[in-house]
């Protein structure tokens, strides 16, 4: 069985969910298939779809910075926050470069956000999108996102290219109204495109008919290599021994908070670690599925 991630080079018009699903027709054995961090149906981009047991770090994936390159239609207002929605607002009133520049600093680190009302974020079980087509109205809590940096590419007429890099749970399209409406202007995204996600760069994905039966074995990246994001730090025989049994272990490393992959002194790979206050202990640990087609 297979075990492990493919970077993946979604398309405009699919989204996430239905996309990751036409992996599982390419598995043998059916593992289970999950994706790490969703693209709206509109955007496109680098989605890591997850295999076997790799699904067991889809978390520990979508926490990791993603760096997006977004295009915003200047002067319209939709019901989504992107043109796939219906207009509800036109206006004629365009900022300059020199507006956008000053407006965009203030969105930079930590800030509080309103998510979009279509968006698979959920309540009370159920997606967002669902109340949105509805048009039943839910409370919609503002959330802490952290920008790392915004870099103005181009503005043309009304057209407005950014680069955005940003830490999980960031809503481009809510990034994109908030700026234009602190500038008394309308927007919403008509192009997104993520170019890196955990570490991995849109160059370096596969399109899905790269993707076959014969070859996806080639193609996926092992589990430990998959969550290259995270620092790793490889332990003695007997360390590991107790950290497997559950065992919290006093460690100079340990002083930096944080997550490390753990290897044994054989590279292979055995799981997630966590340190904290000077202890190394285990958070996600895994059995013997060191090689892309072991399975435990």
């Amino acid at each position: 069985m297979l075990n492990g991630a493919l970077i993946l080079n979604k398309p405009s018009g699919v989204s996430s969910g239905v996309f990751s699903r036409k992996v599982k027709k390419l598995l043998t054995h059916k593992e289970k298939v999950g994706h790490a961090g969703t693209l709206d149906p509109l955007a496109s981009g680098i989605l890591i779809v997850c295999i076997g047991q790799m699904t067991k770090f889809i978390n520990y994936l979508t926490k990791e910075r993603k760096t997006y390159i977004v295009e915003i239609t200047v002067g319209m207002k939709t019901s989504t926050g992107d043109t796939d929605g219906e207009i509800i607002k036109l206006s004629k009133k365009i900022p300059s470069k020199e507006e956008f520049k000053k407006e965009i600093k203030i969105f930079l680190g930590d800030i509080d956000q309103k998510p979009p009302i279509f968006s698979s974020l959920k309540y009370k079980g159920k997606p967002y999108r669902y109340y949105a087509k509805k048009g039943i109205p839910i409370p919609i809590n503002e959330r802490k996102v952290r920008i790392e940096n915004i870099k103005i590419i181009s503005l043309l007429e009304n057209k407005l290219k950014l680069k955005v890099d940003c830490g999980p749970g960031t809503y481009i399209r809510s990034l994109a109204e908030d700026i234009c409406e602190n500038l008394g202007a309308l927007g919403s995204v008509s192009s997104l495109v993520r170019i890196k996600s955990a570490g991995f760069q849109i160059k370096n994905s596969f399109e899905l008919d790269q993707i076959t039966k014969e070859n996806i074995d080639r193609k996926i990246i092992s589990p430990g290599d998959a969550l290259s994001a995270l620092d790793r730090i490889q332990c003695r025989p007997e360390i590991v021994e107790k950290i497997t049994n559950g065992q919290a272990i006093e460690m100079e490393r340990a002083k930096e908070n944080g997550f490390f992959r753990l290897f044994d002194k054989h590279e292979n790979f055995l799981g997630i670690v966590e340190s904290y206050e000077g202890f190394l202990k285990p958070k996600r640990l895994l059995g013997n599925f060191n090689k892309i087609g072991d399975s435990s």
